[in-house]
């Protein structure tokens, strides 16, 4: 499988010299106003959301293969405020905080007035799509949802940006907890039916629930992800406590993933302070404790990513005068 020498660089950017991705999310918006504000998430002011994203990447982004920020309070005050090293690979997020409701579906909306061109224009070395996903929605649903994935993966060829994805799964007319037991199928056939569309990392749900499948099926699961799946992938938190993440990265580690990229299970405990020095000064200590011990699973258990194209040699695709017809 080729990859185009903009993308082979924008992972290289995101990911540590060993191929392992140990990267961060701090591109939340409602969660995030959720947790400073419990009973009134709006009241969340610009100042109070850029705060805590410059206090916490300036903690943790030093750490970390990649960071992932979102344009609206996150990239512009780290990058003006030089508290993103320049050696931390950055990821901007494209859509809208929340989803469109259909029914009992979720559309994904991108941000207004955002777009790939601008992601790589300021330089990023990735962009980032959240696409709610279900594979057993009606025809027009699925479509929608694949015809952005689409739209954002033809841009970021365009542009040779890498695209990094993020299906999130979502029960219809049943409960969490019967969900959960095929959870696994249905993140598995969402790799199937994205991952050919152009995307460069899928960030994965984790494929199964730890509440109701013993460990031995959950990395069995993670094992069918890794073959289902036609580029590398990481697991994502979706907010875990930070014990039940830890073993759930090795669990995916183990079976195929290249990483993780994770925000709440790392930092989210440091809400439970009052004060922004007081999470602030958690971020410094506990927060970057919780990081590395997700990456040191990360480096002894996660397979390379360019493992995937079958090595680093299987890469060296040039050609003399390749930048003429680039």
């Amino acid at each position: 499988m080729r990859i185009s020498v903009g993308k082979l660089r924008g992972l290289q950017q995101i990911s540590d010299d060993t191929g392992r991705f140990t990267m961060i999310a701090m591109d939340q918006r409602g969660s995030l106003q959720k947790m400073l504000h419990p009973e009134n998430p709006k009241a969340a002011t610009y100042e109070e959301m850029e705060a805590v994203k410059l206090g916490v990447t300036e903690a943790l982004a030093p750490h970390a293969s990649g960071y992932l920020l979102d344009p609206e309070y996150g990239v512009a005050s780290v990058v003006n405020r030089f508290v993103l090293p320049g050696r931390t690979g950055l990821l901007v997020a494209l859509e809208q905080s929340g989803y469109e409701k259909k029914g009992n579906w979720r559309l994904t909306t991108l941000l207004d007035g955002w777009s790939v061109e601008k992601v790589k224009r300021l330089g990023a070395s990735a962009a980032k799509l959240l696409i709610f996903f279900n594979p057993d929605a009606p025809r027009e649903i699925v479509d929608h949802q694949v015809n952005v994935v689409q739209s954002v993966a033809d841009e970021c060829r365009r542009l040779d940006l890498t695209f990094v994805c993020e299906p999130m799964s979502y029960p219809i007319d049943e409960t969490e907890e019967a969900f959960a037991h095929h959870k696994a199928d249905t993140v598995i056939r969402t790799a199937e039916a994205l991952s050919p569309l152009g995307i460069d990392v899928l960030k994965a749900e984790f494929p199964g629930d730890a509440k109701v499948t013993n460990p031995d099926e959950l990395r069995k699961n993670c094992e069918r992800l890794s073959r289902a799946t036609k580029v590398p992938w990481v697991v994502l938190s979706a907010g875990a406590d930070f014990n039940v993440f830890r073993g759930l990265v090795e669990l995916a580690c183990r079976g195929g993933a290249s990483g993780f990229l994770a925000g709440r299970a790392i930092w989210k405990d440091a809400f439970r302070e009052k004060t922004l020095p007081a999470q602030m000064e958690y971020m410094r200590t506990q927060g970057v404790k919780n990081f590395q011990a997700l990456a040191d699973l990360a480096h002894q258990y996660a397979r390379p990513w360019w493992d995937f194209y079958g090595g680093k040699e299987r890469l060296r695709d040039h050609f003399e005068g390749w930048y003429v017809k680039y």
